[in-house]
């Protein structure tokens, strides 16, 4: 397994079983008042846009960058979607081109054909119905915990998916 940084919570994931385009963010966002940090504006992201699947934890713009996403990621992408109680985030990622979607059930894992995925569908009452998620991408080299920025309410049941050769979190003052 290999996680290539792509700014903020964005990364790129290529496992034994195919590659995850998890969170890319690149156009600033709430009317500029949000930047990516780092800076990743100079990125040479060529190797990013034809993803086997694509990973959208949640609809805040510094998750979800629908301008970059329509520019740049090849529609027929797969996209993997969490189990929330509305559907606003597949009516968004329709909206941009996507068409392909494999619906996710909370804590259960999913076997891609060497790459195992777990999506944890979240929502703590600062998230609203819309939600926010975490992802566990497995392959027979490695096991990470990409949780960007969501709150587990049940440390358990994160613990017990594991354990992790990484974890990713993110850190902010918002």
């Amino acid at each position: 397994m290999r996680v290539t940084f792509l700014g903020h919570v964005g990364m790129y994931v290529e496992t034994e079983g195919g590659s995850v385009l998890c969170d890319p963010w690149f156009t600033p966002a709430y009317f500029a008042s949000w930047f990516v940090f780092p800076r990743n504006d100079r990125l040479d992201v060529a190797p990013f846009l034809k993803p086997d699947f694509l990973y959208i934890s949640h609809l805040h713009h510094d998750h979800y960058d629908p301008e970059w996403l329509i520019e740049n990621i090849d529609k027929s992408t797969t996209v993997l979607l969490p189990e929330f109680r509305v559907n606003h985030l597949e009516e968004a990622l329709r909206e941009c081109g996507f068409s392909n979607f494999i619906q996710t059930e909370h804590g259960a894992k999913h076997d891609l054909g060497g790459l195992e995925i777990t999506i944890l569908a979240m929502t703590a009452p600062a998230d609203g119905p819309a939600g926010d998620s975490a992802i566990v991408i497995a392959d027979s080299t490695a096991r990470i915990l990409n949780q960007n920025d969501s709150r587990p309410r049940d440390a358990d049941e994160v613990k017990n998916l594991g354990p992790y050769d990484g974890h990713f979190t993110q850190f902010s003052g918002a």
